[in-house]
């Protein structure tokens, strides 16, 4: 039996414990830089059946996972959990569709900022996640997945990460 889109318990096969999504995330955050890094050669060049070249992709991981950290973080804390507008997400030609605020920019995030900007980002999102753990009764709205909790959240990010990953390497592979 298939679960529906969102359905959050497409997310668990990251992992069912905090520490098995933190490996995975891990694991799932080094095949992403290996890619980006063996990209510069088409780093801005839009790739094969995609719209996006690696820079943007790089740069829309990167908007999405900034703009997760203090979800993750508002969860995880005391503070007072206000009502959300639930809006469900767009899908088109049965993809997920990203919000335009987490779309990249044109140009997309500049091969540089690996060694700067995105080791960053990246020690910012394990240094957070290093903190989850499951928070019942403590959700967020996600457009896709509805009320999910911290360690959602978490597989959420470790998913599209891999997500995009995949894209990267059949795009590669084209």
């Amino acid at each position: 039996m298939t679960q529906p889109m969102n359905d959050p318990a497409v997310l668990k096969f990251v992992g069912q414990t905090p520490e098995e999504v933190r490996t995975r995330l891990s694991v799932e955050l080094d095949r992403f830089e290996a890619q980006l890094r063996g990209r510069q050669g088409d780093w801005n060049t839009t790739q094969p059946n995609r719209a996006w070249s690696p820079a943007q992709e790089a740069e829309h991981v990167l908007k999405i996972d900034t703009s997760i950290v203090p979800i993750m973080r508002l969860l995880l804390s005391d503070k007072e959990l206000r009502p959300m507008p639930q809006v469900p997400g767009e899908i088109v030609g049965g993809k997920r569709q990203s919000p335009e605020a987490l779309l990249p920019s044109d140009a997309g995030m500049p091969f540089e900022a690996l060694d700067t900007i995105w080791a960053e980002h990246r020690q910012n999102l394990e240094e957070m996640a290093a903190q989850v753990e499951a928070t019942p009764g403590r959700t967020f709205w996600h457009q896709f997945f509805g009320e999910i909790d911290a360690l959602d959240w978490l597989r959420m990010v470790t998913v599209h990460l891999r997500a995009h990953r995949k894209l990267l390497e059949e795009s590669a592979a084209a």
